[in-house]
This record gives C-alpha cells, sequence and structure tokens, in this order.
C-alpha cells in the first residue's frame, strides 16, 4: 500500500516537528469494526450495485479525466489540496504539510488497520470486467484511505479557513469519486471512507489543531 507503508508512518512521525505534537490515537479493531460495520457480501444487490456504478464510469470516462485522478494517488495534503484543483495555495499547502505529518500517521495508521480488518478485495481482482485507468493498489479496498484522508484534512482546513470550508469539502468529494471514477473503489468504499474520515477529524479537538498551527 504505497501511499499508507508503515515505514511512511514512522518516517512521518521521526520528522514532524515535536514542538507541534499530537498524541497518535489509535483506534481497536471493535471500534473500527461497529463504526463501519460490514462491506457488501459479494453477490449481494449493494455489491452489484457497486460494479454496475464503476463499470458506467468505465464505459463513460475521459483519458483527461483519468489524468485527473492520477495526479491524487500520492495522498497528502499538497497533492490532494494544493494542486491545480485548490483550494490551498502553494504557498499554505507548504506551510501547513509539515504541520499535518503527524495528522497523516495518525490517519494513515487507522486507514492500514481497518483495510487488514476488513480485507476486501480491490474491485478489480473481485471483477475481472473492471478495468483501473489509474495505477492499481496492492492493498485491501475497504475503507478508501484516500477518501478517508481527502475528508479528515477537509474537516480541519474548515475550522482553520471556515470560509473556505465548502470549498474544502468539495474537493474532498472529489478526490473520492475520482477513486470510483478510477476503477479502484468500490462505491461502498468511499461511504466508509467518508465515515472514516469524519471519525479521525472528530478525534483531534481545539487545542490539539491549536498547537499545529504554532
Amino acid at each position: 500500500m504505497k501511499a499508507f507503508s508503515l515505514a511512511l508512518f514512522l518516517l512521518s512521525v521521526l520528522s514532524f516537528d515535536a514542538s507541534a505534537q499530537i498524541s497518535i490515537r489509535i483506534f481497536t479493531p471493535g471500534t473500527i469494526r461497529n463504526m463501519l460495520g460490514p462491506y457488501p457480501v459479494l453477490g449481494s444487490e449493494a455489491s452489484n450495485n457497486d460494479f454496475h456504478v464503476l463499470l458506467e464510469h468505465q464505459r463513460t470516462r475521459t483519458a483527461a479525466e483519468c489524468e485527473e485522478a492520477s495526479h491524487e494517488e500520492s495522498a497528502n495534503l499538497i497533492s490532494l489540496f494544493a494542486g491545480p484543483q485548490g483550494p490551498l495555495t502553494k504557498k499554505e499547502g507548504k506551510r501547513l504539510h509539515r504541520r499535518f505529518l503527524m495528522i497523516y500517521a495518525e490517519g494513515g495508521a487507522n486507514i492500514y488497520l481497518a483495510k487488514k480488518i476488513f480485507k476486501r478485495p480491490r474491485p478489480y481482482i473481485a471483477n475481472p470486467e473492471i478495468q483501473p485507468c489509474i495505477d492499481r493498489e496492492g492493498s485491501y479496498a475497504y475503507p478508501s484511505g484516500h477518501t478517508a484522508l481527502a475528508r479528515l484534512f477537509a474537516r480541519l482546513l474548515s475550522r482553520i479557513y471556515p470560509e473556505r470550508a465548502s470549498a474544502f469539502m468539495e474537493r474532498a468529494d472529489e478526490v473520492a469519486s475520482n477513486r470510483i471514477l478510477g476503477g479502484v473503489h468500490h462505491p461502498t468504499d468511499i461511504i466508509s471512507g467518508k465515515k472514516f474520515g469524519d471519525a479521525l477529524a472528530g478525534e483531534i479537538d481545539d487545542n490539539e489543531l491549536r498547537m499545529l498551527l504554532e
């Protein structure tokens, strides 16, 4: 799993400015299971609907849309929120990127654990008709890590820049949708990813967020 490898978690933690640290909290497996619930069983109506949506995107997507989705394969603050799509400026993205490394580490660790708990195959593994137009991932599908991180970042950025809250949330939704368009996630992975990202953001109180920005 490129974006959320344990080596990257450790690198993020060790390189983070100790003066702005927050503690890393890991949800228990039971909490994660209760929070997200099981993914749809293969062959169920919900699972079949997932494949229907994916195949429709596969039929209608454009090369330009796939190219845009490919730019988001690295799930960090800059690539998701300070690229051509914004809504952070490059200067804001660079300033906040280092400050968000501990948040990235905490979110990534929980996402990694959740994927290991559920072990849902990627759509192109479960259904050979699905042909991604962005790089295939070697990790499990549920929940969507890119979606969870984008939602986590968007929730926190909305508290830092409340006047841009709607733009941050819209951008997070774009990132999530591109994971379906690209063919690497089931729609129900996206639903669980949003729920997980909201829960992760809820763990960070205003005092901790203030510390990150000092």
